[in-house]
């Protein structure tokens, strides 16, 4: 009986899992469908974990941009400038604890994103790769 109960937790879990990767995986298209193309110019998710226990999906995401200017203040009002589009998405945005990500339907975000780093070179290409780390543990219940 034991060993019937713990497949079926897991069968549930696969399923969660499942479902939380899958809906992390709509993530890009969502911000790339609501930001400024001006400023940022493609979206990926990478490093997505998905903890049972904890019920908590992380990973990262990296977005691609540009920058001309090699003076460090235009370097940082552009990553500002990306870092607000992206709030201006993330902030309307999270899981559910079924594993689906659309519209906040409760009072609060639960869904936390921060910078953790970039790439950038002004040499020819002036591309701006900025990562940040996402995750979510708590979920609005309607």
């Amino acid at each position: 009986m034991k060993k019937l109960i713990k497949n079926i937790l897991n069968e549930e879990t696969e399923g969660l899992r499942k479902k939380f990767i899958r809906s992390t995986e709509s993530v890009p298209y969502i911000i790339e469908s609501n930001v400024d193309t001006n400023l940022i110019n493609g979206v990926e998710v990478q490093n997505i974990t998905f903890d049972e226990r904890y019920n908590e999906i992380a990973g990262d995401l990296l977005i691609t941009s540009w920058n001309e200017d090699p003076d460090l203040f235009e370097f940082t009002q552009q990553l500002r400038r990306i870092d607000n589009e992206l709030d201006k998405v993330l902030l309307k945005y999270s899981f559910k604890f079924d594993g689906s990500f659309g519209r906040n339907t409760g009072k609060y975000n639960n869904l936390m994103w921060y910078f953790i780093g970039c790439e950038w070179s002004s040499d020819n290409q002036f591309i701006l790769k900025m990562r940040y780390a996402f995750r979510q543990e708590e979920y609005d219940e309607n």
